[in-house]
C-alpha cells in the first residue's frame, strides 16, 4: 500500500440519521425496477409511500445506528444476459451478470452514498481525473478531456501514445481486508462508518437464477456487489492509489471506474526506444500495484494506439509496449469508451458507426410508419435519431475538413422520417 496518502482531515465517524422527506425523495427518483426478492413491486410502494415511509425510515436508521446491514439485505439474483444481440450463446464469456438486489437494501446504500459522498467532496478525496460516478462527471466528460488533449498535441505537432489497460473481473475480486484498511488510513472513515461497510461487505450472498432454474447461494468472500449503489464507488475509492502511481511517472491518464487510459505526448523526431522506456515502467508498476492488490490486468484485451499527423513520415521501428507475457503492437482503430478512436484522430468511423445507427432506426420506424400517429413518430424518431444530434457537429467537421462529398449526410437528413 506504499501509493496510499495517509488522511488528515475529519473523520467520517458515523453517519447522520436520515428523515422521511429524505426517504421520500429517494423512493420517488428510482425507476420502477423490482427485484424478485421484494414483497410488492416498486411502483406499488411508490403509491403507497405515505402509509410506509415511517416504517422505512426507521428501518434505514436503526441500520446506520446499529452499523448492521441485515443478512436479507445482503441477498442477490444475479441473471446472465448476453452482451451483445449476435454473440455465440454457448459462450460463457458473452454474458454479463445483472445482479438483482432488494429495494429496501439499495435505499440504504443511497443514503450512505449521500454521506459518504459529501464527505469525500468536502475532503477533496476524489481523484481529478476519475469521472465515475461523480456529479458533474460522465464518460463524455472523460471523453473530451482525452480527445481535447490529443487533439492539442496533434496541432502543436506532437505524437500521442495512448494505453488502455483492461482489468480482469475488477469489481468480483477486490480483497475486503485491503479495503477496510483503505478505507481508515486514506479516507477517513473510522468507528462506527467503518463497522457498518465491514457488515455491508462481509457475509453476503448470491444465486444465479435462469428462467425458473435457481443455483445453490454461494457466500462471496471478494468483490463489491454488483449492481449495487456503493459498489462502483468503492471501487474507485479502493483504485485510487494506482492514480498515485501513473503521476509518478509523469504520464498523462484518465479513468473511468475500473478503464484506465495513459497517454503521453511526444516529438515523433525522439527515438521510441526513449518513449516505450517510460510507459513501460510505468506499465510495469501499475501491474506490480494491482498485483499486490490482487487484481490484475487483461493482457489479451489492452490496447496501444499512436496518434500522429496524416501528413507525418512513417519511422521504420514498429513501436510495442509488453503487457504480462504479450507484447502490444499499435492498432489503428480502438474503441474507448464506446467511442471509435483512429490513428489520426478524424472521426471518421465513429461518424460512419453513428450513421448506420440512425439509418437502422430510420428503417425500423419507416416500417411501421403506417401503423402509427404522426406523434408517435415524431417520439420515436426524437429519442432514436435526433437524440444524436451532436453528430450533426461530427458531420459538419469531418465533411468539411476531408472534403469528402456530404452524400450519406445528405441522404440522413433528408429522410421523411425526420
Amino acid at each position: 500500500m506504499e501509493a496510499d496518502v495517509t488522511f488528515n482531515g475529519e473523520c467520517l465517524s458515523q453517519f447522520e440519521p436520515t428523515n422521511e422527506t429524505e426517504i421520500r425523495e429517494l423512493i420517488l427518483r428510482v425507476p420502477n425496477k423490482s427485484c424478485s426478492m421484494d414483497p410488492l413491486p416498486t411502483w406499488i410502494l411508490k403509491r403507497c409511500v405515505d402509509v410506509l415511509l415511517p416504517i422505512i425510515t426507521a428501518i434505514v436508521n436503526k441500520s446506520l445506528a446499529e452499523s448492521l446491514v441485515p443478512p436479507s439485505f445482503k441477498q442477490s439474483c444475479v441473471t446472465p444476459l448476453l452482451k451483445k444481440t449476435g454473440l455465440n450463446k454457448d459462450s460463457l464469456l458473452n454474458y454479463r451478470p445483472v445482479s438483482q438486489l432488494p429495494f429496501v437494501s439499495k435505499l440504504v446504500e443511497r443514503v450512505v452514498a449521500n454521506r459518504l459522498s459529501h464527505h469525500l467532496a468536502v475532503n477533496a478525496l476524489h481523484d481529478t481525473y476519475q469521472s465515475a460516478y461523480r456529479q458533474h462527471h460522465s464518460t463524455e466528460s472523460a471523453l473530451l478531456k482525452v480527445h481535447n488533449d490529443i487533439a492539442v498535441s496533434l496541432d502543436s505537432k506532437f505524437n500521442v501514445a495512448l494505453i488502455l489497460l483492461d482489468l480482469s473481473a475488477a469489481f468480483d475480486v477486490i480483497d475486503h481486508q485491503i479495503l477496510f484498511q483503505r478505507l481508515e488510513k486514506t479516507f477517513g472513515v473510522t468507528l462506527n462508518a467503518l463497522s457498518w461497510f465491514k457488515s455491508y461487505m462481509t457475509g453476503r450472498k448470491q444465486w444465479v437464477k435462469i428462467g425458473q432454474t435457481s443455483s445453490t447461494a454461494v457466500q462471496l468472500s471478494s468483490g463489491v456487489p454488483q449492481g449495487s449503489v456503493l459498489g462502483p464507488i468503492i471501487y474507485c475509492m479502493f483504485t485510487k492509489p494506482l492514480c498515485e502511481i501513473i503521476k509518478r511517472h509523469q504520464v498523462n491518464y484518465h479513468c473511468y471506474a475500473d478503464d484506465t487510459q495513459l497517454y503521453l505526448q511526444f516529438d515523433p523526431k525522439m527515438p521510441w526506444t526513449e518513449i516505450q522506456e517510460k510507459l513501460q515502467e510505468c506499465v510495469n508498476n501499475v501491474g506490480m500495484w494491482l498485483r499486490r492488490n490482487k487484481l490484475m490486468l487483461n493482457d489479451v484485451k489492452t490496447e496501444l494506439i499512436i496518434f500522429s499527423p496524416k501528413t507525418q513520415l512513417k519511422d521504420d521501428v514498429t513501436p510495442h509496449i509488453t503487457v504480462g507475457t504479450n507484447t502490444i503492437y499499435p492498432a489503428s482503430i480502438v474503441k474507448n469508451l464506446g467511442v471509435y478512436f483512429d490513428s489520426h484522430l478524424t472521426m471518421e468511423t465513429q461518424v460512419n458507426h453513428i450513421i448506420k445507427s440512425c439509418y437502422f432506426h430510420i428503417r425500423n420506424i419507416g416500417r411501421i410508419r403506417d401503423f402509427i400517429t404522426t406523434d408517435a413518430c415524431k417520439i420515436l424518431v426524437q429519442s432514436l435519431v435526433t437524440s444524436r444530434s451532436i453528430i450533426a457537429i461530427l458531420y459538419y467537421w469531418y465533411f468539411t475538413v476531408s472534403n469528402k462529398p456530404p452524400t450519406t449526410h445528405t441522404k440522413l437528413c433528408s429522410s421523411p422520417y425526420i
